[in-house]
C-alpha cells in the first residue's frame, strides 16, 4: 500500500557541504529505485545536535518528502543502516487528510 512519508536523515559533519547534498542525493536514488516517488527534498543544512551522537556535535540535516509502499520501507531502512556517512535516518508515515 503506497503511503506518504517524511523521511529524516542526518549526515556526519566531518563531509563538507557538497559531499552532504550528494549523500542525500545517494539517498534519494535509493529510495527511487525501492519504487518511490520523491515529492520534494528540505535541506536544512549543519545543525547542533541536542545530545551528542558517535561523539559529533552537529549533523548535516536533510528532510525528504515522498510516496512509497509500505512494504519497501524495512528494505530500505536496511541499507541505511549500513550507510557509514548517515548517524540518523528516520521514516515517519505523515497523515492523510
Amino acid at each position: 500500500m503506497t503511503k506518504d512519508y517524511e523521511l529524516m536523515v542526518m549526515f556526519t559533519p566531518k563531509l563538507v557541504a557538497d559531499k552532504a547534498d550528494a549523500a542525500n542525493e545517494a539517498v534519494l536514488n535509493t529510495l527511487r529505485e525501492a519504487g518511490a516517488e520523491i515529492i520534494k527534498t528540505d535541506a536544512w543544512g549543519k545543525r547542533m545536535l541536542a545530545y551528542p551522537i558517535d561523539k559529533h556535535l552537529e549533523a548535516y540535516y536533510y528532510v525528504n518528502y515522498m510516496k512509497m509502499d509500505s512494504l519497501a520501507v524495512k528494505a530500505v531502512k536496511q541499507l541505511f543502516n549500513i550507510n557509514e556517512n548517515m548517524i540518523r535516518h528516520m521514516f515517519v508515515a505523515r497523515d492523510e487528510k
